[in-house]
């Protein structure tokens, strides 16, 4: 997983006050909420959305370097069997995920840290 942002400093902090038992409570609300979503649902229909949570939680460990290793698919290979991800499915997302983040208490910077480390993947998972 080269040229990905990985252990950034500001990640790290963010995953360090997290802690992975909170990181994972997030995620698991955050797919929830996505699979809710008038615009974004229909591609969590049928899902496991725990395991899908714990599988991101499980590469947000790594990334934020609590974890030395991930061992499951890169963003852009965990996708593909999805109908095809657009621009407005992608922003929905990051909108989803800064109310989520926003209800769960995170600050202002901190949740500017984890938008940004999702957006950074927007180019490989936005289909064309």
């Amino acid at each position: 997983m080269r040229d990905l942002p990985l252990e950034k400093p500001e990640l790290r902090a963010l995953g360090l006050a997290l802690g992975e038992a909170r990181i994972r409570d997030i995620l698991r609300r955050f797919y929830l909420r996505m699979s809710t979503d008038v615009l974004i649902g229909f591609f969590f229909d049928g899902r496991d959305l725990e395991a899908i949570a714990d599988m991101q939680a499980r590469f947000l460990y790594r990334a934020m370097g609590l974890r030395p290793s991930y061992s499951g698919k890169a963003p852009a290979d965990a996708h593909t069997a999805l109908p095809p991800i657009l621009t407005g499915h992608f922003d929905r997302r990051l909108v989803l995920l800064e109310e989520v983040l926003t209800a769960e208490g995170l600050n202002a910077p901190q949740r500017q840290t984890w938008l940004a480390f999702e957006n950074a993947f927007r180019d490989a998972i936005v289909s064309a």
